[in-house]
């Protein structure tokens, strides 16, 4: 499979920088044979965001880096500041410099530096666990982040603590379909189920799966249900356990 196609996608989760308006079209062209629901989200998310370059840095740390509505760095998204994290952390780093894959100034678990691991890794089967086990489950968290209950609650927590509104005029949720965009990619080329299959190895993605097993076993024991989305990026507010 070729997956050079997520080097391309990579580059809009980075800081962004003048030449993000020409790779928004360069990742669009990518996008325009085979991901046709990807590249209509990827569209949506060109024409909102503004031509201002200040004005895009300023959303864009809103969104991810400052009082943010979520993370970027997908392994603080499945364990927050657990230990786990660390391990993660470390297993990456350890494909990152198989590959010799430029981290930069960014973690190794960060969104934009795995999109361009996956598209080194020459190990299809690992590539598979890395996106089923991580990539996948954190882009869903990014998009339940973006539900309006969620952005009411963070702007209530930040009006309070901070005496100010979450992102005060810009168009915050433009960032949702470009994460939207990303998961459609991924369960065009992964065809992502929601399953909880182990892996039944002792390899760094095999500890993962056992590790996921655990919280899976947690967020069961919560009698409280939180939106969902589909595999098309909807929201579905069933929830089979309760």
């Amino acid at each position: 499979m070729n997956l050079n196609h997520y080097a391309e996608l990579s580059v809009l989760f980075d800081y962004p920088t003048e030449g993000y308006y020409k790779s928004i079209a360069k990742a669009k062209d990518v996008l325009a044979t085979g991901y046709k629901d990807a590249f209509e989200e990827l569209d949506k998310f060109e024409k909102l965001i503004p031509k201002d370059i200040y004005q895009l840095q300023e959303i864009y740390t809103k969104s991810f880096e400052v009082q943010a509505v979520t993370s970027l760095e997908i392994g603080y998204l499945l364990y927050g500041d657990d230990y786990t994290r660390g391990d993660v952390m470390v297993g990456l780093s350890q494909e990152h410099a198989a590959v010799n894959n430029d981290c930069g100034e960014e973690l190794s678990d960060h969104l934009a530096n795995v999109l361009r691991l996956i598209s080194k890794m020459e190990n299809q089967d690992t590539v598979k666990e890395l996106v089923k086990l991580m990539v996948a489950p954190a882009v869903e968290n990014m998009m339940k982040e973006f539900t309006p209950s969620s952005m009411e609650q963070k702007d209530a927590l930040y009006k309070k603590q901070y005496k100010t509104l979450l992102v005060p005029n810009v168009p915050l949720a433009m960032f949702m379909h470009l994460i939207k965009a990303i998961y459609l990619v991924l369960d065009t080329d992964f065809e992502l189920i929601k399953e909880n299959k182990p892996f039944g190895d002792t390899s760094f993605f095999g500890f993962l799966s056992s590790e996921l097993e655990v919280e899976e076993g947690k967020k069961s024991s919560n009698t409280s249900c939180g939106p969902t989305f589909n595999v098309d990026g909807t929201m579905d507010s069933g929830c089979s356990t309760c």
